[in-house]
């Protein structure tokens, strides 16, 4: 019997370490996802004030004196 409850105990071990680099793996690769995300967002916000920037540029040059 005990040996049966030693076998039990490592099975259990091994299945628990299994989720747990499941779990691992999830997480880091939802934290790539959301740095992505991020970063996507970061780009498009930089790239909206640099149109906005050029376009306020056009308004205020004068082609006349260029």
């Amino acid at each position: 019997m005990m040996q049966g409850d030693h076998q039990l105990s490592e099975l259990q071990t091994q299945i628990f370490d299994i989720f747990m680099k499941l779990d691992s793996e999830t997480q880091v690769a939802e934290k790539k996802a959301a740095s992505d995300r991020t970063l996507h967002a970061r780009r498009a916000i930089e790239d909206h004030f640099e149109k906005k920037r050029l376009h306020n540029a056009l308004i205020e040059y004068d082609f006349d004196e260029g």
